[in-house]
């Protein structure tokens, strides 16, 4: 599934798949803090308020997470 999370989704809650250049592949779900145009990068806070930082090249599987009421 392709990457569907912009730098429109600031203040969103998603969820990434990604891979490090490493190799290494991890995933999280947080609010979308901004945009690291120069690095290329999405900065996710988790919910326990730690920043992640996701490689746009490395994202596996993006995209913004629907909240229904119910």
């Amino acid at each position: 599934m392709p990457n569907r999370v912009t730098p429109e989704h600031v203040g969103s809650r998603v969820t990434f798949q990604y891979e490090l250049p490493n190799g290494y592949v991890s995933e999280v779900v947080g609010i979308l803090r901004w945009f690291d145009e120069a690095a290329q990068t999405f900065v996710v806070e988790d919910r326990d308020g730690r920043l992640v930082r996701v490689p746009a090249r490395g994202v596996r599987h993006g995209r913004p997470v629907v909240v229904r009421p119910g």
